[in-house]
């Protein structure tokens, strides 16, 4: 399904049922999940640029993708801009699931750091020059 069902002027003007409906028939017929979060980030714009309504709209379908779907680029991409869409546990969980390559550096960074700071380099006898 190469054809895109949004014209730019019609994310922006349309009102939320009409636009949940559509992203939902959309993501259902192509399971192009690439360009549902990107649709899911225009409304996040159109949220906060005042129109209130699309608080967490779609909150069940950006779950779904982070959680379940393959994860992709684009994901990770705006993967920060959807944290309030899930609880602090689930966003951990995610957080590793997304980026499981930079929890493992992170964790490697920690355990360097607290190996060198917990052992003197030269132990408790203090160098002498003469």
């Amino acid at each position: 399904m190469n054809e895109r069902p949004f014209t730019s002027k019609q994310l922006f003007s349309l009102k939320k049922n009409t636009l949940e409906k559509r992203i939902k028939s959309y993501y259902k017929l192509s399971g192009d999940t690439d360009s549902t979060v990107q649709y899911l980030m225009a409304l996040q714009v159109r949220d906060r640029l005042g129109d209130s309504e699309f608080h967490l709209i779609l909150k069940e379908v950006v779950q779904h993708l982070f959680s379940q779907r393959k994860v992709t680029k684009i994901m990770k991409k705006f993967f920060f801009h959807f944290k309030h869409y899930f609880l602090s546990k689930e966003w951990k969980y995610l957080n590793l699931r997304v980026f499981p390559v930079r929890q493992y550096a992170e964790k490697a960074i920690t355990a360097v750091r607290n190996r060198l700071s917990v052992s003197p380099l030269f132990g408790s006898q203090e160098v002498q020059f003469e």
